[in-house]
């Protein structure tokens, strides 16, 4: 049995100045979708989209920016039946994210909640959670992410955009390229990667958020005539479903996240001891600090030292691969930090080549074999779509195709207790299905 490793010591705290670099620019929302939502071998036939919809009424949304003028517009809320909703959030720029932003139209009026300003949602909240109301979002996964982990929304009803133009096949999904495509009208995108945690916000960004929901109830109704007659209701319900289920949690560390930097697992165990002591003190860091971890040290720069540090670095100009500012900035830290990872090598403290426990040979079986029913479940899958021009989710979603080539079920019934395959996809399939994992 391998010696447990010995007890960090106090990792090395960073000089008092103000030593972070230019964040590169953010990417828009993270994609916080499970794999079916956008998978590899989905078949996009081509088939109109540029179907020119009513420009919905233009309205001036309120401004609110504190808890009484959130709770009169909850009041209207509560009245409606169909509320759109978006969120504007900080991932790119802190490393607890939080929500910053909410945008919601419902029954012909809108507003821009500044969340940081009126903290409490309570209200706008209660106001949503019926189950006689539709909440209708875009690429809604992020959105129902952060609103359950930061406000302890709950969502029973969700229509979304993307997901029913992902369903009928269309070729842009984007909410600014359906908007230009159904009533030719440009967004205004200048401020998606915008750090949404700053304060005051502007009038540009401000006109930026205006019409984020404002389309929502118009695209939500033009889909769901696509979707019935394209007879894709029950495929969406159930990708509608799922989203509404999501939880989000907040971020934690975890301590086998440099696995995750490409190009880890070719190095030896003394890159991995380098790379896995280099992650440890950014994230402690970047928690610390509430930055993210890229503006403590960049992954490209801690790869490199991990693959090119062969002897313990006696100066900073000993550091392979770091700028001339990091050096400057970090070089104690770096070679202290460095230090320890040939202390923890010599020790045979190195982490293992594989973070995942050694499999028995059953277990491996096992495992070979599910990889072989999921290959031939895609490869029919894959085919299919094909033979009816439609995209791979509607034949067979992501998280179904797994649950099947893992528990090999025996029998239609067996499928039929599986919601995220649904009734009208187990009978026409269900028992090829149960001959493909015979």
């Amino acid at each position: 049995m391998a010696a447990m490793p010995a007890p960090h010591p106090p990792i090395p705290e960073l000089p008092d100045d103000d030593f972070f670099e230019e964040a590169p620019a953010a990417a828009p929302k993270p994609d916080v979708s499970e794999p079916d939502t956008s998978e590899p071998e989905v078949v996009e036939p081509e088939r109109p989209t540029r179907i020119r919809l009513a420009t919905p009424d233009e309205h001036d949304p309120d401004l609110i920016e504190d808890r009484e003028a959130l709770a009169r517009f909850a009041e209207h809320v509560a009245g409606c039946a169909e509320v759109a909703i978006d969120t504007e959030a900080n991932s790119m720029f802190v490393y607890q994210e939080q929500t910053c932003i909410m945008q919601i139209t419902a029954g012909a009026r809108s507003a821009i909640v500044d969340v940081l300003a009126v903290e409490d949602l309570t209200s706008i909240r209660d106001a949503v959670d019926r189950s006689d109301v539709e909440i209708v979002l875009h690429g809604g996964d992020y959105d129902v992410t952060v609103l359950t982990r930061d406000h302890d929304f709950r969502f029973d009803r969700v229509f979304d955009t993307m997901i029913a133009a992902t369903l009928l096949g269309d070729d842009r999904l984007g909410l600014a390229a359906l908007v230009e495509d159904h009533f030719d009208h440009k967004l205004n995108k200048r401020f998606q990667r915008a750090d949404w945690g700053r304060r005051p916000l502007t009038p540009d960004q401000l006109d930026y958020l205006r019409r984020d929901t404002m389309y929502l109830p118009a695209l939500r109704a033009h889909y769901a005539e696509r979707l019935a007659e394209a007879d894709l209701v029950e495929e969406a319900t159930i990708e509608f479903r799922r989203i509404a289920s999501r939880q989000g949690t907040p971020r934690a560390m975890d301590p086998e996240g440099w696995r995750r930097i490409k190009g880890s697992g070719r190095l030896d165990a003394r890159g991995r001891s380098i790379l896995r002591e280099l992650y440890l003190w950014r994230e402690t860091q970047a928690e610390k600090r509430n930055v993210p971890p890229f503006k403590v040290f960049p992954p490209k720069a801690m790869l490199e030292l991990a693959e090119r540090c062969k002897q313990e670095p006696r100066s900073a100009r000993d550091l392979p691969g770091v700028s001339e500012g990091y050096r400057r900035r970090l070089g104690t830290v770096l070679q202290a930090t460095i230090r320890r990872a040939f202390a923890a090598d010599a020790a045979g403290n190195a982490p293992a080549k594989s973070g995942k426990p050694k499999l028995s040979s059953e277990a491996a079986r096992a495992a070979r074999t599910q990889r072989k029913r999921e290959d031939l479940l895609r490869a029919w899958r894959r085919d299919e779509a094909k033979r009816r021009d439609v995209p791979t989710m509607v034949v067979l979603p992501n998280p179904g195709l797994v649950w099947m080539a893992s528990e090999c079920p025996t029998s239609v019934e067996d499928l039929g207790a599986r919601e995220d395959l649904g009734p009208k996809r187990v009978e026409r399939y269900g028992a090829r299905w149960i001959k493909l994992l015979g």
